[in-house]
This record gives C-alpha cells, sequence and structure tokens, in this order.
C-alpha cells in the first residue's frame, strides 16, 4: 500500500532534495544560507515574479543561481500543466501572465516551501572555522 505525504512532507521533501548535492559537498556556506534565509522576504516585499527577474539577471552569483533553479524546479513540478517549457524567458512570462488569483496561490506555495528550504540550509551550513 502506498503511503500518502502531506502537502508539509512533500515540501520538506523537495527542500531537502534540492539541497542533497551541496550539503554532501559541504557547499551550503554562509553566504547561500543567508540569502536563503532571506528569499521570503524578499517575495514579500517585491512579489515573486519581480524577485525571481532579479534572481535570473544577477545569477551571476552561485546562491542567486541556485535560489532561481530551486524555485523554478519547485513551480514546475507543482505546477506542470501550466509550466510545460525549461525556457528561463518563457517561464518568466508565464509567471506575469497568470491572473491575480492564479499568482497569489504559487507565491504562497513558493513561500511555504521556502520554509523548509531555509531550515534544512540552516541545520547542514558548514560551520565557521572556530564553531
Amino acid at each position: 500500500m502506498a503511503e500518502l505525504q502531506t502537502k508539509q512532507q512533500k515540501r520538506a521533501e523537495f527542500a531537502l532534495d534540492a539541497l542533497k548535492e551541496k550539503a554532501k559537498s559541504n557547499a551550503i556556506n554562509k553566504d547561500l544560507a543567508n540569502f536563503i534565509v532571506g528569499m521570503p522576504n524578499m517575495i514579500l516585499s517585491n512579489g515573486l515574479g519581480q524577485s525571481l527577474a532579479f534572481l535570473k539577471a544577477k545569477s551571476s552569483k552561485p546562491e542567486r543561481e541556485f535560489v532561481f533553479s530551486v524555485l523554478k524546479k519547485y513551480i514546475r513540478k507543482e505546477y506542470s500543466t501550466v509550466f510545460t517549457s525549461d525556457d528561463d524567458f518563457d517561464f518568466l512570462c508565464k509567471i506575469n501572465g497568470l491572473n491575480q488569483l492564479d499568482y497569489i496561490k504559487l507565491q504562497d506555495e513558493c513561500l511555504r516551501m521556502l520554509e523548509w528550504l531555509k531550515r534544512y540550509a540552516r541545520a547542514f551550513q558548514q560551520p565557521e572555522k572556530g564553531e
């Protein structure tokens, strides 16, 4: 019999999987963990679409590229019928083309997943020298 997971368990599982490779290689440094922790505030202040556009525009920094890719993967997984293309331009166009209700639902879902990503980023953060 297949076990059922709650939505919270699915979010937690996704967040943990997203950090798995970085945690194995001790790549969850303080900068990445701090950036992940601040991401929900950025979304609440600016909105999901504007935050994703910022992450894409500034993707030369690895923590921004990482968070953009995690959010994109999560959105494409949860809303696979809407977000069918892997192209970043199409992805951002779809976000901006959503009606208000769908946009708010999507933003809320991303914020809920980010809570788990924050917890796990801190849990597996590489200790600083001297700690």
